[in-house]
């Protein structure tokens, strides 16, 4: 998709904290007035462990609704997106499938993860660390910055309502309930043995691809996607896998797998008022049944012939781990029932 010439601007932008920020600072003075007339509305923030079709789920909702969320269009320099969207913003790129191999292709309209360079800019010294992604509450002023980001996205695309699919906010869930009282946070989760074979299987593609090409190993790192990949850094909730524990072996992503949905599932009262555990699996086996409820939750419509689901796999795995997962999966199913059944 980049060029050399491309390359080297995403290199100068995105590689530089201090331009990233300069570009916001200056992006927001800018706009300051116009964006102090924009209402964040009921904003929906996607968020869990990758390999739960957080990417589709984000698509379809981009496609019925108003949103407006992120896109590779706003690169590279995703914190200033109307004055890039004046200077860049007539590019087109046909589309092609994504890197992971699966199917889904994308373009620069593609609804993204590019919201994470905000925080890996105003707060990575605090929660990006070498061996893993800390949940750390997010500070106050920082809070109020990314509401004027989320009012610069809506003013850029002219939507009434944020979309965010973003994996990493998982770190800071209070921080957004207390930024935004009527957000929805979703969380889809799917099998712990199939989500972990598929995380699995992502890492050691996307480690080779890196291999291959040293500048998508730079650039994943510059977008904050850490979830898999010669970059790999895991979430550091209690119970997460340890630097010397081995992620080419499937127990490694079941671990961590269980560490996520339990940190979940034990949020503060405060989220959990805001979330929505969205159970994968159940949704494309039975789409006609909760696809209308999905939509009456998220107020959207939802195209439920375009959900699928991956053929299932096999695999050995500890079996204490399994049974521990199977505990938590069942966890999240019940508070799944409970608001779609």
């Amino acid at each position: 998709m980049y060029s050399g010439a491309d390359k080297l601007l995403h290199r100068i932008a995105l590689g530089s904290p201090a331009l990233l920020e300069a570009t916001f600072d200056i992006e927001r003075a800018t706009h300051r007035k116009r964006i102090a007339a924009v209402p964040i509305r009921r904003p929906v923030f996607i968020a869990g462990l990758a390999r739960a079709g957080t990417s589709i789920l984000t698509r379809l909702l981009h496609r019925g609704g108003s949103f407006a969320a992120p896109s590779y269009r706003d690169l590279p320099f995703p914190l200033a997106p109307n004055s890039w969207a004046r200077l860049g913003g007539k590019r087109h790129v046909e589309a092609s499938e994504r890197g992971h191999g699966d199917g889904l292709t994308h373009d620069l309209d593609s609804p993204e993860a590019i919201e994470e360079v905000f925080w890996r800019t105003r707060e990575g010294s605090r929660y990006l660390r070498r061996d893993g992604l800390a949940p750390v509450a997010p500070q106050a002023d920082t809070l109020a910055a990314f509401g004027d980001y989320v009012r610069l996205v809506l003013l850029c695309q002219g939507g009434t309502r944020y979309l965010s699919k973003n994996n990493n906010n998982i770190l800071r869930l209070e921080g957004l309930a207390a930024g935004f009282p009527d957000a929805l946070l979703v969380h889809p989760f799917r099998d712990p043995l199939q989500q972990a074979l598929s995380l699995l299987s992502q890492h050691r593609r996307a480690t080779m691809l890196a291999r291959e090409d040293p500048f998508r190993r730079r650039f994943m790192a510059w977008l904050g996607h850490h979830e898999f990949g010669a970059d790999h850094r895991p979430f550091l909730f209690d119970g997460a896998p340890g630097r010397d524990e081995d992620a080419t072996r499937v127990d490694y992503w079941l671990k961590l797998w269980d560490s996520v949905h339990q940190a979940l599932l034990s949020a503060p009262a405060r989220v959990q008022e805001r979330q929505l555990f969205l159970d994968y699996d159940a949704l494309c086996a039975s789409p006609r049944h909760y696809a209308p409820r999905l939509a009456v939750l998220v107020e959207a419509p939802i195209d439920a012939a375009a959900l699928r689901l991956p053929d299932p796999r096999q695999a050995e795995a500890d079996p204490a781990l399994l049974a521990r997962a199977a505990e938590t999966h069942a966890a999240l199913r019940a508070c799944f029932r409970a608001r779609f059944d």
